[in-house]
């Protein structure tokens, strides 16, 4: 279990062992420090897991941030932070973890999207200004500009909405080109996928009335239990490397995506632009440090170099 907050973590663990262990189904979970607005991090982590020489069976980029309504922020690496942990850590790791991924094969890369909305009105059901909020939490509104990744040109005023929904946008289409490069034979597949709106702590990073509206609509809000359901599925169900093989071989634009109920889904008409999504792919790889034929030199076992965290030779 990769994080950021170690310590917080060995506690969780501690207190999943504790009521596992009753059951008589004691529970091996290791965590280690993963920081995604610090790329040095990342690399660093990748070159840990990878020095073990061991197999990767499932990668999932679960991470994630929505700084509703906040001003415009940067990471240490002077990327935005919504474009940093929501595409660019996620995407640095995924390469970097592929030679151990490519050992643990049949191995999947499962990167947690977005792809809902919903509206919550009064009782009386009035949809007036006043009364409705419209939560929107999707890639469906994004569009990436790859030369102006951090929206500082100008040429669109930054929101947060804008922030997330381009990240999650940039990850599908960096995920599709991904999907493109990883021959079958390397047993790896990519998939995309909703949770839906889960009921979780991601809520902390909401202004205080809109936590309190995310705390009182439990009907329209997964439980956590709920909403990991599309990321187990993606994650071990054997119908997903079919449904991989089959889009591989149909020669589709985009990457698998999978619906919060588990059911195959069509990502937005945008995640569709192959040239933008060629043009967000070689961005990405300079930003974050790597050589654009990483992929396929590490799929011939070849080392690579990036700029961030120790050296590759």
């Amino acid at each position: 279990m990769a994080v950021r907050n170690t310590k917080a973590a060995q506690e969780l663990i501690q207190q999943w062992q504790n009521e596992w262990s009753g059951k008589g189904l004691p529970l091996n979970i290791e965590s280690m420090e993963v920081d995604l607005l610090s790329l040095d991090s990342v690399v660093r982590f990748a070159d840990a897991w990878n020095a073990r020489l061991g197999p990767l069976h499932v990668l999932i980029n679960n991470a994630g941030v929505f700084a509703m309504g906040e001003a415009q922020k940067f990471s240490e690496d002077g990327y935005e932070q919504h474009m940093q942990v929501n595409h660019l850590a996620p995407a640095l790791l995924s390469v970097l973890l592929l030679p151990s991924l490519i050992r643990g094969s049949p191995s999947r890369i499962i990167n947690v999207n977005s792809v809902v909305s919903f509206i919550i009105t009064d009782t009386a059901g009035s949809k007036s200004l006043f009364s409705t909020f419209l939560f929107s939490l999707m890639h469906c509104v994004g569009f990436v500009d790859p030369d102006d990744m951090n929206v500082v040109s100008g040429r669109r005023k930054y929101s947060s909405l804008i922030g997330y929904s381009s990240s999650k946008l940039a990850q599908i289409m960096f995920s599709s080109i991904l999907f493109k490069k990883l021959p079958l034979e390397t047993g790896v597949s990519v998939v995309c996928l909703s949770p839906g709106v889960v009921l979780t702590n991601v809520a902390r990073d909401l202004p205080r009335f809109l936590q309190a509206l995310y705390a009182i609509i439990p009907y329209f809000i997964f439980s956590p239990q709920e909403g990991c359901r599309s990321s187990l599925f993606s994650a071990t169900d054997p119908q997903v490397p079919e449904y991989w093989e089959t889009l591989k071989t149909d020669d589709w634009p985009v990457c698998p995506f999978i619906s919060q109920d588990c059911r195959p889904a069509n990502p937005s008409e945008e995640a569709h632009n192959t040239e933008t999504a060629h043009r967000v792919w070689e961005k990405t790889l300079e930003l974050v440090g790597l050589p654009i034929d990483a992929v396929e030199k590490l799929i011939e076992g070849e080392n690579i170099h990036c700029r961030y965290g120790e050296q590759h030779e």
